[in-house]
C-alpha cells in the first residue's frame, strides 16, 4: 500500500491534471462528470492512486491558485493589499476584502470553498472504495483522511459553519446538511486523533506523517477559543503535549538560512514538516509573485515574464520590522531595482545589472524602478505603480518566462512549532523563560546582532509595535504623474498596538510568516485588553476598526448557496 502512496502523491499531474485543470478555470463544473465505471476501476490500486493524486492536486490549487487561499487570507489582513492601481486597474473585489466590507457574492470566496470540497470528494471516493480499515490499507487510509481533515480545517477557519460529507455514496439529488463550528471542530479533532499513530513517521516530501498530523492538531487547538468562543486554556494545554513530541522526536530543525524554506526546491530543508510540491513541467501554479510586480519588475529576478502591478505591502506592516531584521529584505523588494545578470554557466546574479528603467509614476525622479514604502490609498485615488514594497519571499526562477512559479510551498514549518509552544507557555503561565528562549531561537537567524535577536518574556507579553490606525494620503490631482508626488492630504488617526495581549509574540508571527496565509488566523486569535480581536477592532491603512465580530468568518459563497438550498448563511450576512 505504501507504493500506492508514493506513486500518487508525487505524481500531481497524473490523476490530478486531467481532473483538476478544468477546476481551475470552471469552478462550477461537476467534479465527477468524467469519472464512471467505464473509465475508472475503484478496486484497482492504480486508479485509487490517481484519485489520491487528484485530491493532492486540489490541495495545491487551494494553496497556490490566484482564486485560492493565498488571496483570501492575505488581502483581508494587515500585511498585504491589492489596491486600485492608478491608470492600471485592479482593486474591484479586493478593496472590499481589505476594508472588511465584503458580501457573499464576492468572487474571492468561491475558489477556496470549491477547491476544498472537490478535494474532499476525491478523498471520500477513495475511502468508500477501500471499505473497512485493515492492516494492509490502514496507512493509505490515514493519508487520505489527513488530507480530508486538512481541507476541513481550511473550511472551518474561513467559513465556520459548513457541511461535513464523509461518503461519496449518496442518492441522486442528495444535499449535505450544514454543521455548526463546534461540530466541524470536533470532526477534525476526532479524525486527526484517530490517525496520528496510524499514518507513520516517514518523511517523504509532499506527504503527511505523524508530526504533520500533530502540527495540524496543534493549530486547531491554538485557535480553539477563536473558533468556538471559549475562553479557557484547554486548547493550549492539549497543544503543548503535541508540540513537545514534534520537538523531541520529530527530528526537525530550523534551516540555517531563512530563504532555504522558499527556494524552488525545498526538499533538503530540515524545517519543512509538510509542503505542496511543484515542478516546472507539470505543477507550476503559484502566480501570486508576478501579479505583484510592475511589468518591468521581473527583470530584477532574471525572468522574462511580465508583471501585473497588483498587490503590495501595507506600509504600516513593513514599518513594524526592525531595520536589521534580515527577514525584511528576504520578504519584500524595496527601493531601486537592478536587473539580474546571467552568468556564463547559466546561473544568475541578482542585483548585479543596470538599474531597471521605469519612468511611469516616477515619484523618485530618477527614471528607474524604485519601490516606495508609502502608498497613497487603496482606492482614493489608489496606489501609483511604483508605490508599495513587493512580495518576493518565494523564489522567482531565473531564466524562465512563466507567470506562475514552480517553487515548492512550505505549509507547516518547524519555526511555527517553536512559536506555538512559546505561545502556549505564555498563555498558560507555565514557563515564560523557555517561551522567550524559543522565540529567540527563531529570531537568531534573522539578526547578525545577537543582542537584537534576544527577546524577553516581558517583551512578548507587551504590546505590538505595529502603528495601528487609519493612515492614507488622498489626492484629487487630475494628472496622475503629478498626483503621485502629492503627499499633502494625510488622513491619519493613531491607535497603536499597546492594547494587544501578547502583542510582542503577535509581531513575531507576523515577521516570520508574512505572506504564508497565516496573518488573518493570527489576527483573529490575538485579542485586545478592551475586548474583541485585532482582525476586526483595529484600523490600518484604509481599513477602519469596527465591532462586526461576525466577520471572523466569511459568508457562505453565493454559488454554494445556490447549489445547496439547505445551506443557511452565516450570522451577520444577508444574501
Amino acid at each position: 500500500m505504501k507504493n500506492i502512496i508514493s506513486k500518487s502523491i508525487m505524481a500531481l499531474a497524473l490523476g490530478g491534471a486531467m481532473l483538476c485543470n478544468s477546476a481551475c478555470t470552471n469552478l462550477d463544473e461537476t467534479l465527477y462528470d468524467r469519472l464512471s465505471e467505464d473509465n475508472i476501476d475503484l478496486s484497482n490500486p492504480k486508479d485509487l492512486s490517481q484519485l489520491l493524486g487528484g485530491a493532492v492536486t486540489q490541495y495545491r490549487y487551494l494553496v497556490t491558485d490566484w482564486g485560492g487561499l493565498w488571496t483570501l487570507s492575505c488581502v483581508s489582513a494587515d500585511e498585504l493589499m491589492i489596491p486600485k492601481r492608478v491608470e492600471v486597474g485592479w482593486g474591484d473585489l479586493y478593496i472590499p476584502m481589505f476594508k472588511h466590507t465584503w458580501v457573499y457574492s464576492n468572487g474571492c470566496l468561491n475558489g477556496p470553498w470549491t477547491f476544498a470540497y472537490q478535494g474532499i470528494s476525491y478523498c471520500n471516493m477513495i475511502l468508500d472504495a477501500m471499505g473497512e480499515e485493515t492492516d494492509e490499507n490502514r496507512q493509505l487510509m490515514s493519508h487520505v483522511r489527513y488530507y480530508r481533515a486538512l481541507f476541513y480545517w481550511h473550511l472551518l477557519d474561513n467559513f465556520g459553519n459548513v457541511p461535513i460529507q464523509t461518503t461519496f455514496n449518496t442518492e441522486p439529488g442528495f444535499l449535505p446538511e450544514q454543521e455548526g463550528t463546534e461540530a466541524v471542530y470536533i470532526f477534525i479533532e476526532n479524525e486527526l486523533t484517530d490517525i496520528v499513530e496510524k499514518i507513520g513517521t516517514e518523511k517523504n516530501f509532499g506527504y503527511g506523517n505523524k508530526y504533520a498530523v500533530e502540527f495540524l492538531l496543534s493549530r486547531l487547538y491554538l485557535n480553539r477559543n477563536a473558533l468556538l468562543g471559549t475562553t479557557d486554556n484547554a486548547g493550549y494545554t492539549a497543544a503543548l503535549t503535541l508540540l513537545d513530541d514534534i520537538i523531541n522526536n520529530g527530528g526537525y530543525s530550523l534551516a540555517p538560512n531563512y530563504k532555504d524554506n522558499f527556494r524552488e526546491n525545498i526538499q533538503s530543508s530540515p524545517e519543512v514538516i509538510f509542503a505542496v510540491p511543484q515542478d516546472r513541467t507539470h505543477t507550476s501554479n503559484f502566480i501570486m509573485l508576478t501579479f505583484g510586480f510592475p511589468f518591468e519588475g521581473m527583470k530584477a529576478y532574471g525572468s522574462t515574464a511580465s508583471g501585473n502591478s497588483g498587490h503590495c505591502a501595507v506600509p504600516q506592516f513593513v514599518k513594524s520590522y526592525d531595520n536589521e531584521d534580515l527577514r525584511l529584505p528576504a520578504t519584500w523588494a524595496m527601493g531601486p531595482q537592478y536587473a539580474a545578470v546571467e552568468n556564463a554557466d547559466g546561473t544568475y546574479t541578482l542585483g548585479a545589472g543596470d538599474p531597471i528603467s521605469f519612468s511611469i509614476h516616477d515619484w523618485s525622479g530618477t527614471g528607474i524602478l524604485n519601490y516606495n514604502i508609502e502608498c497613497h490609498s487603496i482606492d482614493n485615488p489608489g496606489c501609483f505603480i511604483q508605490e508599495g514594497y513587493r512580495f518576493h519571499k518565494y523564489e522567482i526562477i531565473a531564466g524562465t518566462d512563466d507567470a506562475a512559479t514552480a517553487t515548492d510551498i512550505a505549509v507547516f514549518r518547524y519555526a511555527e512549532v517553536l512559536l506555538m509552544k512559546a505561545e502556549c507557555l505564555l498563555r498558560t503561565g507555565k514557563d515564560e523563560a523557555t517561551a522567550a528562549d524559543l522565540v529567540t531561537l527563531v529570531r537568531r537567524r534573522a539578526f547578525s546582532n545577537s543582542s537584537k535577536a534576544t527577546v524577553t518574556a516581558a517583551q512578548l507579553k507587551g504590546g505590538s509595535v505595529y502603528e495601528y490606525g487609519h493612515d492614507e494620503y488622498t489626492t484629487d490631482a487630475a494628472d496622475a504623474n503629478s498626483g503621485c508626488i502629492d503627499w499633502t492630504n494625510h488622513v491619519i488617526t493613531f491607535e497603536g498596538g499597546a492594547d494587544i495581549e501578547l502583542g510582542g509574540l503577535f509581531d513575531e508571527y507576523g515577521w516570520e510568516f508574512a505572506g504564508e496565509m497565516q496573518r488573518r488566523t493570527h489576527m483573529r486569535r490575538f485579542t485586545l485588553t478592551g475586548g474583541g480581536n485585532v482582525y476586526n477592532r483595529k484600523s490600518y491603512f484604509c481599513k477602519d476598526g469596527n465591532t462586526d465580530d461576525f466577520r471572523d468568518f466569511f459568508p457562505i459563497p453565493e454559488e454554494a448557496m445556490k447549489a445547496n438550498i439547505k445551506l443557511v448563511q452565516n450570522p451577520g450576512y444577508t444574501n
